[in-house]
């Protein structure tokens, strides 16, 4: 029992430290967020832009967002949407054909026999779009209106690849999306601090704009549960750096239980399986930093077994490390729970929300637990397909500060 003890001490040094890491990120985010201005945009002078949309049985979104993209603030003679639908079963590419015949600058493109998943439609719209900028969006995306003229801005300023950053439409359909809040919070932390700090920001399929020299330079996609992923760390090694803008999307998370775990452990199976594929070289800044950051779900999955399996297991034995080990379990979720309440109070001031962040240590519990479940599926070989994540099209009443998006 003294190894395992010493072995816990050792792991919860890693985990220390792998926080200590991510926490000064995300502290440095938070006071940039703080003192963020906005993108000026009065300079700007349009290019070429196509917007890649992949879509399979995205009815109840895709019409929304198409909408949207009508309402942009952007010249029409220099948009170009395409729309590349793949085996749906459902009303999509009906509306989608309704969308390029009344637009011109909407395309649609119906593909057959893609094997190589979402990966194949993105790649199949990069080949017959024409823009100097290519934006690509999810069907549940809802940029806001002046998104594109603020990437444009970027583009100007020498940025070839970036990302923005999200928050989430539904917040009001159950307690998941509202707490998933949180998530979307820390997430554009991340990215401002690694933009201060001048280290690559993390890329995300639903939010990126890259010049097409870029994507020339580093390749299409390739098939993946995490394509994009996948693409940010060949950029990465190619000494690209992705860079933040100050745009912001609307998109749908999960609101059943099922679902999300379902999609986190696609993702962090995809985000571990990105982990295993390459090497990275530690003596470069940027390739320790990517490696860091894909071994997130290797890390949550130790942490899972360190703060709920193990303590668990020792304490049915009865033994005095097993209490130890639980009050370490104690304090950390203590701690998350004041934090998460009083982190949510401070950031929304809204009676309804803040009284849920108790729950915030549930969804912490749960991202816990589908990390370990991703990494169990890869030790035990188990394959994981790729699926799409069903939407219910639901969107909040009430709209969020410091964006023209209208809610209708």
């Amino acid at each position: 029992m003294q190894y395992l003890t010493i072995f816990y001490i050792a792991m919860e040094g890693l985990l220390t430290v792998f926080g200590l890491y991510w926490g000064i990120i995300i502290g440095i985010g938070f006071l940039q967020n703080m003192t963020l201005k906005e993108t000026r945009q009065n300079d700007v002078h349009p290019v070429p832009l196509s917007v890649i949309i992949p879509v399979k049985n995205e009815e109840k979104t895709i019409g929304r967002l198409l909408e949207r993209l009508n309402e942009m603030d952007y010249p029409k003679d220099k948009l170009e949407v395409i729309v590349v639908e793949d085996g749906s079963t459902d009303k999509t590419p009906e509306i989608a054909k309704w969308y390029s015949g009344r637009f011109p600058y909407i395309k649609f493109f119906h593909i057959e026999n893609n094997k190589e998943g979402k990966a194949g439609a993105l790649n199949y719209g990069v080949r017959v779009s024409k823009g100097e900028l290519i934006a690509f969006f999810d069907a549940d995306a809802l940029p806001e209106v002046n998104y594109f003229k603020k990437a444009v801005m970027g583009y100007m300023e020498g940025n070839e690849v970036q990302n923005g950053f999200y928050r989430l439409i539904n917040t009001e359909e159950g307690w998941l999306p509202t707490i998933a809040l949180l998530e979307a919070e820390i997430g554009k932390y991340i990215a401002l601090g690694c933009e201060k700090l001048s280290l690559p920001v993390p890329i995300f399929g639903y939010n990126l704009v890259i010049s097409r020299k870029m994507l020339n330079r580093v390749g299409l996609f390739k098939k993946s549960l995490a394509e994009d992923i996948d693409l940010w760390v060949r950029l990465v090694k190619l000494n690209a750096r992705p860079h933040y803008f100050n745009g912001m999307v609307l998109i749908e998370s999960p609101s059943s239980l099922r679902a999300f775990i379902k999609q986190r452990i696609r993702w962090y199976r995809g985000f571990f399986d990105t982990f295993v594929l390459y090497r990275f070289n530690f003596s470069k800044r940027d390739e320790l930093h990517a490696w860091l950051y894909l071994s997130m779900p290797l890390f949550s999955a130790i942490a899972f077994l360190m703060y709920i399996v193990a303590p668990a297991a020792i304490m049915l034995s009865h033994h005095i490390y097993g209490l130890l080990m639980a009050e370490g379990l104690i304090s950390n979720i203590l701690g998350m729970a004041i934090g998460g309440a009083a982190y949510l109070y401070y950031i929304y001031r809204d009676k309804s929300v803040s009284l849920k962040g108790p729950l915030s240590v549930i969804y912490i519990f749960v991202l816990l637990f589908s990390s370990f479940l991703a990494i169990l599926s890869k030790i035990l070989g188990a394959n994981i397909s790729w699926s799409v994540t069903r939407k219910s099209g639901y969107i909040d009443s009430k709209n969020y500060k410091n964006t023209s998006i209208s809610l209708k």
